[in-house]
């Protein structure tokens, strides 16, 4: 097992540069930031699917045992707190501009830039 796993990090290693090269570098620091505000979209994306994919699995290995006495309590808490965190997951800039709303906190709607996807275009 060791073997492949220094074969795979070797692998890494060597195409680290190609990745690191192949990108057009920034040429503001407008630009850059724009750059890393993608990569973060990106991976805040995974980071839901793979909240998504653990809640669900761990669903699908503690429902069968959910009438044992045991930890029934503990599996309980685990489905009710998987599905607040993934609400506020998939809900956080909702919940940001209604407290922003709430305590009447200025928000210049006008020249703020509508939030998207990578890859996606405005309408």
């Amino acid at each position: 097992m060791t073997g492949i796993t220094s074969v795979i990090l070797a692998c890494a290693i060597v195409a680290i540069p190609a990745f690191v090269f192949a990108a057009p570098a920034a040429r503001t620091y407008g630009e850059l930031i724009d750059k890393l505000v993608s990569i973060i979209a990106m991976g805040s994306i995974v980071l839901v699917v793979l909240a998504f994919v653990g809640y669900f699995y761990g669903i699908s290995t503690n429902i069968l045992k959910f009438g044992e006495e045991n930890s029934a309590e503990k599996r309980t808490a685990f489905f009710f707190w998987g599905i607040i965190i993934l609400f506020v997951m998939l809900s956080w800039l909702g919940i940001l501009r209604l407290l922003g709303n709430t305590f009447l906190i200025p928000q210049d709607t006008q020249n703020q830039q509508q939030q998207l996807a990578p890859g996606q275009r405005s309408a």
